[in-house]
């Protein structure tokens, strides 16, 4: 139930991400409105599912620059798991996740784990 939830957080986090002027834009599922809702909860699952194996991994990894840069490296991981599923949205045929440049992709990252901590908090989706 909590992945559950954390995909929809996840998908609405996206969606209020291409919203904003980041170069971050969604394609696919554009026949009607509920393949377009689709096509957001696909990249949410996916975004979930690696912050559930991925992201662990990568912060264990890197603790050392983390603490050196005072937390601010964990952007830099949430860098690389926007650009993880864009890439794997890309092998897929029914929706793909286009990022623009590096700083675009990397405040698109801080707005969407803005926004999925806050929405996580109201819906309770995080571990206790």
């Amino acid at each position: 139930m909590k992945f559950l939830l954390n995909v929809i957080v996840s998908a609405v986090a996206i969606w209020i991400a291409t919203l904003l002027p980041l170069e971050l834009a969604v394609t696919g599922g554009e026949a009607e409105w509920w393949t377009r809702v689709l096509a957001f909860l696909a990249l949410g699952a996916v975004v979930a599912l690696l912050n559930a194996i991925v992201k662990p991994v990568l912060k264990v990894l890197a603790l050392p620059i983390t603490i050196l840069t005072l937390g601010l490296f964990a952007l830099v991981i949430n860098w690389f798991i926007l650009w993880l599923t864009a890439w794997i949205s890309e092998q897929v045929d029914f929706v793909n996740l286009s990022i623009g440049g590096f700083w675009q992709t990397l405040f698109a990252a801080l707005v969407i784990s803005i926004a999925t901590a806050i929405m996580g908090a109201l819906v309770g989706s995080r571990r206790d």
